[in-house]
């Protein structure tokens, strides 16, 4: 390749892997021919063909910049449907910014208040938002975490603590956070995957927990990643009972709780729990406060280990963000967000699963979720890990079942992320998704 291409395709690659994104200013002609050894020429000449190309443009006293319309990271993935999280265009962030304005006024004071397990005046909140809801927790029975994802992992860490080959029975399709933990940390799981009518293989589980092979029982019970369904309360119920029958724990992700499409928000399986086993872990990242890495955890008579690990591992989590959040709870501010949250994210799921219906082949199952912002497919005639592969070079993103269900049956399903959908920017990516599905 000659010079100035050698030039072009580094320019190219650095925009297309985001590490330059639209408006960013380029290198300059002088730094091109000391970076690369050309002449001053050859420099000028890749820069023209660049801009030829569409991926810089020529602003005057500012050299080169990249072009709006280059084909950098999130803009090359014209269909970002297999993203993780909630597109942030979705959330009114504004009153959150006024409190964390206003709750800096009392920084100075929440630094004399010694805050280890969390602001008290969050975990009062929380308190406070759980008897609302009409079941019981306490503030002195909540640490505040560094996100949903510390929550849980300081659950697992202690219910399998000193325990020499921990197995965890994990309700499947899962939050790929957590089978990623389970599985560095060496944590085997016994997979509980519910029938199509719900029904869960709870003889096994018994069989298991009674041989002592399983030392907890990990679940998500509301709108539950990525299928969107809860648990039913009977086989929630279930679960609890053989907890309590060979006394192990249960580690319960709250994530998605608030993100119901129905205005009621149900109650956690911790609500039946009188006994101290459930251990409840929660995040306002997904519902009030992306990016601000503030969860919860209810440990219940698991808190001295919890909170030994937690200072262990993070000593504290940050006290800004806490302060933010407790000033928008305690103003009440965060339910019409939560309410207009959910709103946006049931028209975009329902959307979604309107757009895919009438082009799935026949078998593929889809079923219509309950909350949350995934919609998820099973029963794929093809496998799921080659379809993404064969969809990033289209430019669509998509997450394969794998992610969320090991094995086969994870390889014949797709996670698709609503929150993006756009029905005109989309429509050629599901219908190149529709025809790679009829090919099998």
């Amino acid at each position: 390749m000659s010079k100035y291409g050698t030039i072009v395709q580094h320019v190219i690659d650095s925009i297309e892997h985001g590490s330059y994104q639209a408006g960013d200013a380029l290198p300059s002609l002088r730094q091109l021919v000391a970076q690369h050894a050309v002449s001053l020429n050859t420099a000028r000449r890749a820069y023209y063909e660049l801009e030829r190309l569409g991926y810089v443009e020529a602003h005057a006293r500012s050299g080169y910049v990249v072009a709006a319309g280059a084909l950098h990271g999130a803009d090359r993935l014209a269909a970002p449907l297999g993203a993780p999280f909630i597109d942030t265009a979705l959330y009114d962030t504004r009153p959150l910014t006024h409190a964390f304005i206003g709750a800096m006024r009392r920084y100075d004071q929440a630094l004399a208040e010694p805050a280890l397990a969390g602001l008290p005046a969050l975990r009062r909140q929380i308190a406070q938002q759980a008897h609302a809801e009409g079941w019981r927790l306490q503030a002195d029975d909540v640490l505040v975490t560094c996100g949903g994802m510390e929550a849980l992992s300081l659950a697992i860490a202690a219910v399998t603590h000193g325990i020499a080959d921990p197995c965890v029975a994990v309700l499947l399709p899962a939050f790929p956070g957590l089978l990623g933990w389970l599985g560095e940390h060496g944590v085997r799981v016994l997979p509980l995957v519910a029938d199509a009518d719900d029904r869960l293989p709870l003889a096994a589980l018994a069989q298991a927990l009674a041989a002592g092979e399983v030392h907890a029982i990990a679940l998500m019970s509301a709108f539950c990643h990525p299928h969107g369904r809860s648990l039913p309360a009977a086989s929630q119920q279930a679960l609890l009972a053989l907890a309590q029958q060979y006394d192990v724990p249960l580690i319960e992700d709250d994530a998605y709780r608030h993100l119901g499409f129905a205005d009621a928000v149900p109650q956690p399986l911790k609500a039946l729990d009188h006994d101290g086993r459930v251990l409840l872990c929660s995040t306002f990242s997904k519902s009030l406060a992306p990016g601000y890495r503030v969860g919860w955890l209810a440990p219940g008579r698991y808190a001295d280990i919890v909170r030994r690990l937690k200072l262990a591992h993070t000593l504290a989590s940050p006290l800004p963000n806490q302060l933010a959040l407790a000033e928008l709870l305690a103003g009440g501010r965060h339910l019409p967000l939560l309410a207009r949250l959910r709103g946006l994210l049931a028209q975009k799921v329902r959307a979604l699963e309107a757009a895919l219906q009438p082009r799935l082949p026949d078998g593929v199952v889809l079923r219509a979720a309950e909350g949350g912002y995934f919609v998820w497919l099973e029963q794929l005639p093809c496998d799921s890990v080659q379809l993404a592969a064969d969809a990033e070079r289209e430019g669509i993103v998509l997450a394969p079942g794998t992610l969320c269900l090991p094995g086969e049956a994870g390889r014949r399903a797709l996670r698709l992320n609503a929150s993006y959908f756009d029905p005109l920017r989309q429509q050629a990516a599901l219908d190149w998704l529709a025809r790679a599905l009829r090919q099998g």
